[in-house]
């Protein structure tokens, strides 16, 4: 079960989520969980095999296992940051992914030194961070 949140937190989806368990998150230079990474043929709960969405009976799959684009969604613990209940969501939901990603290459693999002048270039949220 869930021990770490409590009904009513707020929180941001993380698609690359963290067990806290396994070599790669408790390892300093990764974040590729064994169990969480991106996976985008599971489309299921990782617990019991199921998706938790349907319609007409039908199944849903989840994508990328935080479908965030429907406006609830169920994910793995792992697969959500805790956030300040003061921050705007309108404004924080960008962290998850856009500034997540370009801001985590830039200073992870790039490494620019200080004082470096970088250009982020991609497209949607990325290229906006």
């Amino acid at each position: 079960g869930v021990t770490d949140l409590e009904p009513g937190d707020h929180v941001l989806p993380v698609f690359t989520g963290e067990c806290k368990e396994c070599v790669h998150c408790k390892s300093e230079e990764s974040n590729l969980c064994d169990l969480l990474r991106i996976n985008t043929d599971r489309g299921v709960m990782i617990g019991d095999g199921q998706s938790r969405f349907s319609i007409n009976g039908k199944p849903i799959f989840h994508f990328l296992g935080t479908s965030t684009f429907s406006e609830y969604t169920v994910v793995h613990v792992g697969c959500v940051a805790k956030i300040n209940p003061a921050a705007p969501l309108d404004k924080v939901c960008v962290l998850s992914c856009g500034v997540s990603t370009g801001l985590g290459a830039t200073l992870n693999v790039a490494k620019p030194a200080r004082g470096s002048t970088v250009a982020v270039f991609g497209l949607g949220a990325v290229g906006l961070a």
